[in-house]
């Protein structure tokens, strides 16, 4: 049996069709949560809801009858799961972004103005304490992942959003583990979509520091379009981040600052993405990667941070995309129709149905591979 471990997060109902949908029967989706009332997960008659407590867990449960674990995003406590798995039990983690960047030792992640916030943040000179370490251990039962490189060494294989990002991660934690081509799709990129499109722009995916906001505020300070942030969720503490954010959007910005500050439905989402014909995502570190799909899926103009390894596989494998520094006189300017094909036929060899069934029957393989 494949056993997926979840928190209750946007990608659970898609990857529980995707995988129902190739077999029936051969996969346990655990939800770890504190409350009955999940927030993102419909599927509930498929899943098994567990307690977000290393002290409350059954482990028998979790591992009855399992060969394949998938971590979906590392948590504390699945790091505790991967602590008491049986000898027999292969893992796969799935990596999403953040459960492995923020524990990486050189985090060059930020621009200038956002790296003087961080710089300011107890938070985050606590994260690395001896005193932060006691609390993590006493909470969750395991140490920082940092300390607890041997557990990682445990993991035989992972996937990442980007290929680009396997070596980097391998190299950063000493893995040995192997690469398995696996992500997620939130989104159907098989129908032949053609709305036209409005004149905004959407900036960021979320409220943190990652997003690089205030910096981006610096480069397109001089525009005049209508900009939409997304700020709803966040990392701890993120709602002192938020609000620097739309105080400075609002300064500068006035009417035409627009914060998104509560979660949104897919389809109001969507209706947003379609009222904007620019997207700016100036992460350096990997992040957004369906909203990015999505942008250019629709023909929107697309600008990445060129530091970043999202912009250096974007632009190896062919997409049209743009720096934000060289090509800012472009924000709020639509692509031309033949750009926008490019990008849509890339998007569908990338993240189509076609692509995503691959990729579910290579977990597949990859369970019954394991004697």
């Amino acid at each position: 049996m494949i056993v997926h471990l979840f928190n209750d997060e946007k990608f659970v109902d898609v990857t529980i069709i995707n995988f129902e949908t190739e077999v029936v029967g051969l996969n346990k989706y655990i939800i770890f949560s504190n409350t009955l009332e999940l927030k993102y997960v419909s599927r509930k008659e498929l899943v098994l809801l567990l307690p977000n407590s290393s002290y409350k867990l059954d482990l028998d449960l979790i591992y009855k009858d399992c060969q394949l674990l998938v971590i979906h995003f590392l948590t504390p406590l699945k790091l505790y799961i991967l602590k008491n798995k049986p000898s027999h039990v292969k893992v796969l983690w799935s990596i999403w972004g953040s459960d492995a960047y923020d524990h990486f030792n050189n985090q060059d992640f930020f621009e200038p103005l956002t790296q003087n916030i961080r710089n300011k943040s107890l938070y985050q000179s606590l994260r690395f304490s001896k005193l932060y370490s006691l609390y993590h251990l006493l909470r969750y039962r395991v140490k920082p992942v940092r300390k607890e490189l041997k557990l990682l060494m445990e993991i035989e294989f992972i996937s990442t959003v980007l290929p680009y990002e396997f070596e980097i991660i391998k190299k950063e934690f000493n893995l040995t583990a192997k690469y398995i081509d696996y992500n997620y799709s939130v989104n159907k990129f098989n129908s032949d979509l053609s709305m036209p499109l409005g004149d905004s722009i959407l900036i960021g995916n979320s409220a943190t520091l990652s997003n690089n906001h205030l910096d981006i505020f610096d480069i397109i300070k001089n525009t005049n379009s209508k900009m939409i942030v997304p700020l709803s969720y966040g990392a701890y503490g993120y709602q002192d981040y938020k609000e620097r954010v739309i105080y400075q959007g609002n300064k500068l910005f006035k009417d035409n600052f627009h914060a998104i500050k509560s979660f949104l439905p897919i389809q109001e989402y969507d209706k947003i993405l379609m009222s904007c014909n620019t997207m700016i995502m100036y992460h350096i570190r990997q992040q957004a990667l369906g909203n990015i799909y999505m942008a250019l899926y629709l023909g929107m103009r697309v600008f990445l941070n060129k530091k970043s390894i999202t912009y250096k596989y974007m632009n190896d494998i062919g997409m049209i995309i743009f720096e934000l520094e060289k090509d800012f006189d472009l924000v709020g300017i639509e692509l031309n129709k033949n750009q926008k094909d490019i990008n849509k036929e890339l998007v569908i060899k990338l993240q189509g149905e076609e692509a995503i069934n691959r990729k579910i029957k290579g977990i597949i393989q990859l369970h019954d591979s394991i004697e």
